[in-house]
C-alpha cells in the first residue's frame, strides 16, 4: 500500500473489485490499451471528488499509484497519457460512463469517509482534464 496518500486504503479495495469487473466485461471486446484506459478513466473518476481541486500533480499522482496497483509501469503511463484508437464504436459512450461511475463511487466514498475536509488549502484552479485527453494525446 501506498502511504503517501491517506485515502489509498480508502480507494484500493474499490480498485481491486473495478479491474476484476472490467476485465470480465470488456476484455475480450477490446484491446489491452483499451482496457487499460478504461480503467485509467474509473480511476480519475473515482479519485475526483477528493483531488479535483488540489494540485493537479497530487490528483494525478494518486491515479498514478492506484492505477498501478493492477498494471506494470509501461502500461500505467501509456493509460495516463494516451488514448487508443477505439475498435468499437461504443468504446468512447462506455469511457463517458465508467469514468461517471468512478466519479459517483468516489463521491460516495468522500461522503461515507470525509477525507476531503481540508482540501481548501491544496485548491488549484487549473485543475486537470482527464487521463488522456487530447491534448495529452499529441505529446
Amino acid at each position: 500500500m501506498d502511504t503517501q496518500f491517506p485515502e489509498f486504503e480508502i480507494f484500493a479495495p474499490k480498485i481491486e473489485v473495478a479491474w476484476a469487473t472490467l476485465q470480465r466485461q470488456y476484455a475480450s471486446q477490446i484491446t489491452g490499451a483499451e482496457l487499460d484506459h478504461l480503467f485509467a478513466c474509473l480511476v480519475f473518476g473515482l479519485t475526483s471528488p477528493a483531488y479535483a481541486e488540489r494540485k493537479p500533480a497530487l490528483h494525478f499522482d494518486i491515479c498514478r499509484a492506484l492505477v498501478a496497483m493492477k498494471l506494470p509501469s509501461n502500461r500505467t503511463d501509456a493509460a495516463l497519457h494516451a488514448v487508443p484508437e477505439p475498435t468499437q464504436p461504443w468504446v468512447e459512450s462506455a469511457r463517458e460512463l465508467i469514468e461517471s461511475q468512478g466519479a459517483k463511487m468516489g463521491r460516495m466514498l468522500q461522503e461515507t469517509h470525509h477525507f476531503n475536509d481540508d482540501s481548501a488549502a491544496d485548491a488549484d484552479p487549473s485543475a486537470p482534464g482527464r487521463p488522456g485527453n487530447s491534448e495529452d494525446k499529441a505529446a
